[in-house]
């Protein structure tokens, strides 16, 4: 028996947003550009700052908006990032994850599955975001944050 409803989760529970500075570091920066392409997984890459990080991150959230005020290399002062609820991500296709797997940034804007670990850093767990459904065709996945 089919249901008349589809199961789509993105967006539930992801406000409060959060205002962040863009990371300047070279290709680790979020333009609209990197929006349009589906680059938007961060992580928190100073103080009140995201960026793409690199490969083996913890994820943070995706960045949903960023601002037009530019500075003097094209990149945009501030992002909007969603930090919490469902959020859909672009994943790398070479570490693709899987349904309940974790996540990790893969340095690029997308995510990949999460790096094995073998024992939890006293920072705490490595890995945030676990996978609640997977789009093969748009090679995307939507990503309970907490």
């Amino acid at each position: 028996m089919s249901s008349q409803f589809i199961v789509d989760n993105q967006g539930v529970g992801l406000h409060p947003t959060l205002t962040l500075s863009v990371d300047t570091t070279a290709d680790k920066d979020f333009t609209q550009t990197d929006l349009d392409a589906g680059r938007t997984a961060c992580v928190i890459s100073d103080n009140n700052e995201a960026g793409m990080g690199s490969a083996g991150d913890k994820l943070f959230g995706k960045v949903v908006a960023v601002s037009t005020e530019l500075d003097a290399n094209g990149i945009p002062a501030t992002c909007t990032v969603q930090a919490r609820g469902v959020a859909r991500i672009k994943y790398n296709t070479s570490a693709a994850p899987a349904v309940n797997q974790m996540v990790e940034a893969d340095g690029a804007g997308k995510v990949r599955q999460a790096s094995a670990v073998a024992d939890i850093p006293a920072g705490g767990h490595p890995h945030r975001g676990i996978v609640i459904a997977k789009d093969t065709t748009n090679e995307t996945i939507d990503v309970w944050l907490g």
